[in-house]
């Protein structure tokens, strides 16, 4: 596989945008791109844990995880490639998406009816997202109040999703979950 393409702010070609003040533009770009990646990246494996989790409550479950899908992608998603827009920059195409990725998804279970395996791969999946979105969160603080903003929505669901997945495990899965923890 080839190396993703570079994505590069260009001041001499670009607006600069009055809100941003004391900015990496260049750093902005990345981490926005790297984010919207993670989120493309996680609709694709909600969206494939729904079709794919089998068992006694698959169908709630499934519900559960196109839902979550559904605001990865339409808003978590749409939300970060607005926002680099504003910065005259694409969204990255679909090739680079893995590389760009820093929560790249966990592993899924070979077995469907691990139902609570499907959730704690989402739960991991969420937890890396919070701590990829907090990291942007602290870089743009108090410089870019728009990002900022965008930036702490986009937590407050994650953090959400994270307890939605987590209330669906069972006794044991969060045992697992607890063991992954200790680790």
């Amino acid at each position: 596989m080839s190396e993703p393409k570079k994505y590069r702010y260009l001041p001499e070609k670009f607006p600069t945008r009055e809100e941003v003040k004391g900015i990496d533009l260049d750093k902005l770009v990345n981490m926005l791109l790297s984010a919207f990646a993670d989120e493309i990246l996680a609709w694709y494996q909600y969206y494939v844990s729904g079709y794919a989790v089998r068992g006694h409550i698959s169908t709630e479950i499934e519900d559960v995880f196109k839902k979550i899908a559904d605001d990865e992608l339409n808003d978590h998603a749409k939300l970060l490639a607005d926002r680099l827009q504003d910065f005259d920059v694409d969204p990255p195409d679909f090739r680079d998406l893995w590389h760009l990725s820093k929560c790249r998804q966990t592993e899924l279970p070979e077995d469907p009816h691990d139902t609570d395996g499907f959730i704690i791969a989402s739960i991991l999946a969420e937890r890396c997202a919070l701590a990829h979105y907090r990291e942007i969160f602290n870089y743009v603080f108090g410089k870019d109040p728009v990002t900022e903003e965008i930036i702490e929505d986009i937590i407050k669901d994650e953090a959400e999703h994270e307890t939605i997945f987590r209330n669906l495990l069972s006794k044991e899965g969060l045992k697992r979950l607890e063991e992954l923890d200790k680790k």
